[in-house]
């Protein structure tokens, strides 16, 4: 198992990598085009951390349901637009430090269309009270498709379990690369833009019973990306509700 879970890791860090190099190479302020691209950024992957930086315990299970939404601040003459979500999460606990799981969210964005956003992600608990998170994921929207990636740390109090209030903060880096929706694949208006979110998040958790945990999250981000002539403020809310199946948290 401990295999496995290197296996994975190694290869989810080559993807973040990867996609986090790809949208790099995207990046340049876009003076140069004839009229804004207004269009959405591509998905990023879900960017909630929903919860401190505990991992799940081996052979025990979270469950995760949580509602928010998102905003994207475009630069003039672009207006404003956002989307709201249900994200599900899964994660299993396979060593004393390390999880693996997914999380899926179903968007539904301002200009009413409506898509499915999916990522694999592994968790390694540092210490007792940092984590360190990463993923890799794709996603099918109304706008288009795309592939995406996060890394994140994550601080906090879960080192008092059995507290009823436990607080946390951490800092994400989102990719995201557009896929062109025809062939060939020429001009910007044919993939939604890729970009770079690094997004600041505090939430804090609420202790409902041994096993369920109330939680609640606010955000703050910028989004880079070389179709918008300068960078745009992002947000991020969340809320939710965790269930731990199996043994005690740690």
């Amino acid at each position: 198992m401990k295999r496995v879970c290197y296996w994975f890791a190694i290869v989810t860090a080559r993807c973040v990598l990867l996609v986090t190099l790809t949208a790099f190479s995207d990046l340049g302020w876009g003076q140069t085009q004839a009229s804004p691209n207004c269009q959405l950024i591509a998905s990023l992957p879900p960017m909630a951390t929903l919860g401190g930086p505990a991992t799940a315990a081996p052979k025990e299970t979270e469950l995760g349901l949580a509602f928010g939404g998102y905003g994207e601040l475009l630069p003039d003459p672009c207006i404003h637009a956002g989307g709201l979500d249900w994200l599900v999460r899964f994660r299993r606990g396979v060593s004393s430090r390390f999880d693996l799981g997914f999380d899926t969210v179903v968007d539904n964005q301002t200009d009413g269309s409506v898509g499915i956003t999916a990522k694999a992600a592994t968790r390694y608990q540092v210490t007792r009270g940092f984590r360190l998170e990463a993923g890799v994921g794709a996603s099918d929207q109304g706008d288009g498709k795309a592939v995406n990636a996060d890394f994140a740390a994550v601080i906090g109090t879960n080192r008092h379990p059995n507290d009823i209030w436990n607080y946390y903060m951490s800092l994400r880096l989102g990719a995201s690369r557009g896929l062109c929706q025809g062939s060939p694949c020429a001009g910007t208006q044919n993939h939604p833009p890729g970009a770079l979110v690094p997004l600041g998040v505090i939430g804090t958790t609420a202790r409902v019973s041994d096993n369920v945990r109330f939680v609640m999250e606010t955000g703050l981000g910028e989004i880079f990306s070389r179709e918008y002539s300068t960078s745009a403020p992002y947000i991020h809310l969340s809320f939710g509700v965790l269930f731990n199946v199996g043994k005690d948290r740690r």
